[in-house]
């Protein structure tokens, strides 16, 4: 009959947009796990810069007070110590973005109070 096959091909229909959704939930957890771990790796070796623009103004600051180094010096390690720091920044915000886009992925919400 008409009305069984309208009934099915809107199964049918109904069924594919289902495996579309799910088949788009899997590729939005595949591209956040990946960006975290991507953000991760940066943040592992930022780290290690950060570390070493901190030892490096400690150091120009110690000699600028002993007389051995002038104020550009130090005022160019306190420049790359901030742009490190803002990098540092920038680099958690992104991780939290990128967990919560894990998060929503995987059918998690947002209430609003």
């Amino acid at each position: 009959s008409a009305e069984r096959d309208k009934a099915t091909a809107r199964q049918q229909e109904l069924l594919e947009t289902y495996r579309g959704a799910i088949i788009n939930s899997f590729a939005d957890v595949e591209k956040a796990l990946n960006s975290i771990s991507g953000l991760d790796q940066q943040r592992y070796w930022h780290e290690e810069e950060l570390t070493q623009a901190q030892t490096a103004f400690r150091i120009a600051q110690s000699r600028y007070e002993a007389g051995a180094e002038d104020l550009l010096t130090v005022l160019e390690t306190q420049r790359t110590l901030y742009l490190a720091q803002d990098v540092s920044v920038q680099l958690r915000l992104t991780r939290v973005q990128a967990s919560i886009a894990l998060y929503k992925a995987l059918g998690g919400g947002w209430q609003v109070r």
